[in-house]
């Protein structure tokens, strides 16, 4: 994806929490859906924008999965030209008569405009490239002054300073004197590879194409159907660490045995348990003091709040990926009395356990997933005894 380098693991982007209503909510009061118009310029990558489709098509599946009487996709698409029409590719793009007929037909919502990379062969073939777009730029203009929200993906970030909308753009440091000496005005973001300002969300490379369009669709309202889209699709190098912590108890090697590590390691295998400072401490063979000493000194917190970190963390892991039941985790997370356990995760997060699964979890209702369960299973059970009667 892009972000395995030591520099986008630290910052690799996570979605918005948008001050729009949650997405539980916006479902059940009949919120319009959210249309993506996917324009495909001169020598722009026509993958990116099925990479897109696969996006759009996975959140709306999980809303249905979330959510089974939900009639209306909550989005929407439709492949187009740069005058706007349906590209001759649109056809491919849908699968199914929902998919056509919201696409054909778009209902009231909002809009936003994705643009895919563009070919780069050299900085003066993209600009000849940009300025034979002519026509994508002024629909850039037009659907921004509208009030559309616009997506620009590597290098059609051009496409989008070229239009004058743009004020701050991620550019990946191979282009970064090509791109200010055409663009003097627009800011070059060098750190960050997902950039958001108003009217617009801007990824530095391709690779960047899923997370962009997240988070496209949590600026338009749907920042929990994304949290929950982005476990699925993209890596969470955080979590991926964690979940090792919580299925193995080894030690990672020599290098990485720290004092501090090992006290890291043991609260995090003992996490289940009351925290005994000096088990910590002895795990690390120091003492208590120097202990609390080396936390606040790298970690900047006491050894207590970062085991109620770690709790927090796992709590949430299993609210959005399991069944389990809250009295369950909160055993789990070293907790004998459940109401303590509430009271700690709504402190930390603004709200309960049982609202933070209900926003953000990716799985269906227990109910609907062992009815799916059991009609696969009944399913397989005909076949099979349908190839098992005699033919007449």
């Amino acid at each position: 994806m892009g972000l395995n380098s030591a520099a986008n693991r630290r910052r690799a982007p996570s979605l918005p929490q948008c001050s729009n209503q949650p997405f539980s909510v916006l479902f059940r009061t009949g919120i319009s859906v959210i249309h993506f118009e996917l324009m495909l310029p001169e020598g722009g990558a026509p993958g990116a924008l099925w990479s897109a489709v696969d996006v759009l098509r996975e959140l709306n599946a999980l809303a249905r999965t979330r959510n089974p009487r939900m009639g209306t996709p909550v989005l929407a698409w439709r492949l187009v030209d740069a005058d706007g029409r349906a590209h001759r590719w649109h056809a491919q793009s849908c699968v199914n008569d929902e998919e056509r007929l919201h696409a054909r037909k778009p209902l009231p919502g909002p809009r936003i405009l994705l643009l895919p990379p563009l070919e780069m062969r050299s900085i003066p073939a993209l600009r000849r490239l940009v300025s034979r777009n002519a026509k994508v730029v002024e629909a850039i203009r037009e659907r921004f002054d509208a009030g559309h929200l616009i997506g620009a993906c590597g290098t059609s970030v051009w496409l989008l300073a070229q239009s004058g909308r743009l004020e701050l753009a991620p550019v990946p440091w191979l282009y970064q004197s090509g791109f200010a000496d055409q663009f003097p005005d627009v800011r070059i973001e060098a750190r960050e590879p997902i950039v958001a300002q108003h009217g617009s969300v801007c990824a530095a490379a391709p690779p960047l194409l899923q997370a962009l369009v997240l988070h496209l669709a949590a600026y338009a309202g749907l920042a929990d159907l994304a949290h929950a889209g982005a476990e699925k699709l993209l890596l969470n190098a955080e979590r991926q660490a964690l979940s090792a912590t919580m299925t193995s108890k080894e030690v990672m090697g020599q290098s990485r045995d720290t004092p501090l590590y090992r006290a890291q390691a043991w609260i995090q295998a003992n996490a289940g348990r009351p925290l005994k400072l000096e088990r910590a401490a002895a795990a690390a063979s120091i003492s208590e003091r120097t202990l609390s000493r080396l936390f606040r000194q790298h970690l900047n917190k006491t050894p207590l709040e970062y085991l109620q970190e770690l709790r927090l963390q796992r709590a949430q892991m299993w609210l959005e990926g399991t069944f389990r039941s809250v009295e369950e985790i909160a055993h789990d997370c070293g907790y004998t009395d459940t109401s303590a356990f509430c009271r700690m995760f709504a402190r930390a997060t603004g709200t309960s356990p049982r609202g933070h699964r209900e926003r953000y979890t990716f799985r269906g209702p227990r109910a609907h997933w062992k009815l799916d369960e059991t009609r696969d299973s009944e399913s397989e059970v005909r076949e099979a005894v349908r190839k098992l009667t005699p033919k007449a």
